[in-house]
């Protein structure tokens, strides 16, 4: 059972993995200041932020089901061969081709992350791409050779393979695995299937059972579109029921979405409120959805979405790129925007004019279009989340924000005012969760 670390109730900080597994290890670096000679390379005086950084590996572009969701609606059967597999390992422990687009001094840690497609369908290059990695960071005496994670986030199908298995109890706490599963029967069905139209949860259902009983997972990612929000509150329950302790939920970022989604996820989510209130399950559950921390004036102006070069993400071919929203098979209107290969190298971000595009992209500076000009002085603005590819897919400049989940934003801001106040009335803190939504717009969800 996890203990919450405020002590009252589970929140975002309960399950921040990353931060728990590699933490102690940066701060090791920090501490040998020169001390240890294995160490002193290292460490950074002059840069103090020490940052964990995340590489993307595209193993294939192939997958076995058909979410209707997806936004990789340009799959092929691509996938990385191992000769790749093995240059881009090589690639990524040289300096000159990374071209100052990482350090080792600023970033001794990493966490390398598989996707697709369906990851688990090249589980022994995944393998491959692993152990390559550990022998090329040993070899060069890298930080990277202890200092790393490995994450996977798949459809749960080909789980219970041997293959599988083997990979998770070799690389036992080193993964952090996710198993998606749209909460409920209904709700998974109706947008997670099979090219033949069948449904996946009682694979998935399956799956996560065992890998919640193993200790390989206690979290979960569920998305929300217009056609299964009507199932949130049910559907969240049920993962719970699953042994599941973190529910990861958010809307899907595409246009759609209308004011009659907003008033039903409110309502959902007071539903959800209400679960969580009784018998202290504010203390053995988490769902990001409830977060103390949104529905407030943005006190930074910058941009909260890694694809502005913080990431970098190679394709089944080599290329590179900050993002895998920024690859062909993601993208449904504009062309793919590379950053250089790991046989020439990245580009420098001085010379590269896409890289500085990226760099330079703020809060403020994505408000600047009539769409989304109200978004500069937004009172509730903090939580509101962003892609800076689909911006560029939709409008073909990064920096244009999409608005589309305003609605749902607000309704989520409201159903947190519902939450976090009666949540800090039944433990006596003397807290407030201030709302700052005008009173009309509150009344037209029915508050």
């Amino acid at each position: 059972m996890i203990k919450p670390k405020n002590g009252y109730y589970l929140d975002r900080r309960d399950f921040e993995q990353w931060q728990d597994s590699i933490s102690p290890l940066i701060e090791s670096y920090e501490k040998c200041n020169g001390i240890c000679n294995d160490c002193e390379t290292y460490k950074d005086t002059k840069n103090p932020d020490l940052k964990v950084k995340n590489i993307t590996f595209v193993v294939t572009e192939k997958c076995n089901l058909n979410c209707s969701y997806c936004y990789e609606q340009h799959k092929t059967g691509r996938r990385m061969s191992k000769s790749v597999a093995k240059k881009a390992i090589d690639f990524l422990f040289n300096e000159e081709k990374i071209n100052g687009y990482y350090s080792f001094k600023t970033s001794p840690a990493v966490i390398l992350e598989f996707i697709g497609g369906e990851p688990l369908l090249e589980i022994d290059l995944m393998d491959y791409i692993v152990e390559y990695f550990k022998f090329r960071a040993f070899q060069l005496d890298s930080p990277w050779a202890t200092n790393y994670m490995i994450s996977m986030t798949t459809n749960g199908v080909l789980y219970d393979s041997p293959e599988v298995q083997e990979f998770l109890k070799k690389n036992l706490g080193k993964v952090s695995l996710g198993i998606t599963i749209d909460g409920n029967k209904k709700l998974h069905d109706t947008c997670r299937k099979f090219y033949d139209g069948s449904g996946s949860y009682d694979i998935v259902e399956k799956s996560i059972k065992d890998a919640v009983r193993k200790g390989y997972t206690n979290s979960t990612k569920i998305t929300l579109s217009p056609q299964n929000v009507m199932y949130l509150n049910e559907a969240i329950q049920n993962v719970w029921n699953l042994g599941i302790k973190a529910a990861y939920t958010n809307c899907v970022f595409e246009e759609g979405w209308q004011i009659k989604d907003a008033k039903i996820l409110y309502s959902q989510m007071k539903q959800l409120a209400d679960f969580l209130l009784k018998d202290k399950n504010y203390s053995k559950y988490y769902c990001s959805l409830f977060d103390d921390s949104i529905g407030q004036p943005l006190k930074e102006d910058r941009n909260w979405c890694g694809g502005n070069g913080q990431m970098l993400a190679i394709a089944p071919d080599g290329k590179c790129f900050p993002c895998i929203r920024f690859m062909k098979y993601s993208l449904n209107n504009q062309k793919e925007q590379p950053i250089g290969d790991i046989y020439k190298g990245l580009d420098r971000k001085e010379e590269n004019m896409w890289l500085n595009k990226l760099k330079d992209i703020t809060m403020s500076s994505q408000c600047q279009y009539e769409d989304n000009k109200k978004c500069l002085d937004c009172k509730i603005a903090s939580g509101c989340a962003l892609c800076t590819g689909y911006n560029y897919d939709k409008f073909g400049d990064p920096n244009h924000k999409a608005t589309f989940i305003c609605e749902m934003h607000k309704a989520r801001v409201l159903a947190n005012v519902y939450y976090w106040n009666k949540l800090y009335q039944k433990l006596n803190l003397n807290k407030i969760f201030k709302s700052n939504i005008p009173k009309k717009k509150v009344n037209s969800y029915g508050m």
